[in-house]
């Protein structure tokens, strides 16, 4: 009589009844970066611990550089498009003493029909004691042909 609860009193213990599905096997979350966060626009100043850089006299541009647990990432915002001759493939991040950080990738976003602002974002992978002081971003074209050094680049502590 008691036959129909079987199925329930197994799953409560810990069991599980034979015509129960299998458990899917563990489902791992693919590391995705801060530029792709950012292009995609899942995240933005409010989402991580962001630094707006101010004192680029005459730039035609704004920055904002973030920072999460594991990578950097500097954003340059263009109202329209970018004023660069070509398109921006490769970046460089060179800090005091010479020392270059790791640039995972670099995106170059069309400006968005309801804000018309592009968008150019480096992102960098760096550890929290990582990316401290005054950096020096570069951009280039696939060709390696500088489009664009800034100077004083820095970023939020964590």
């Amino acid at each position: 009589m008691l036959l129909f609860l079987l199925p329930f009193l197994a799953a409560a213990d810990g069991g599980v009844s034979d015509d129960a599905p299998a458990p899917l096997p563990e489902q791992v979350c693919p590391d995705v970066g801060l530029a792709t966060m950012l292009s995609k626009q899942l995240l933005d100043q409010r989402g991580a611990q962001t630094l707006e850089l101010k004192g680029l006299s005459g730039a035609e541009f704004q920055v904002r550089s973030f920072r999460s647990a594991g990578r950097v990432a500097v954003q340059l915002e263009f109202s329209g498009r970018t004023f660069l001759p070509s398109k921006a493939a490769k970046a460089s991040l060179s800090g005091p003493n010479h020392q270059a950080l790791r640039v995972v990738e670099v995106i170059e976003v069309a400006p968005a029909p309801e804000d018309g602002i592009a968008r150019i974002i480096v992102e960098i992978e760096a550890q929290p004691r990582e990316a401290r002081g005054v950096y020096t971003l570069e951009l280039q074209d696939a060709e390696g042909t500088k489009l664009l050094v800034l100077p004083g680049v820095r970023f939020p502590s964590i």
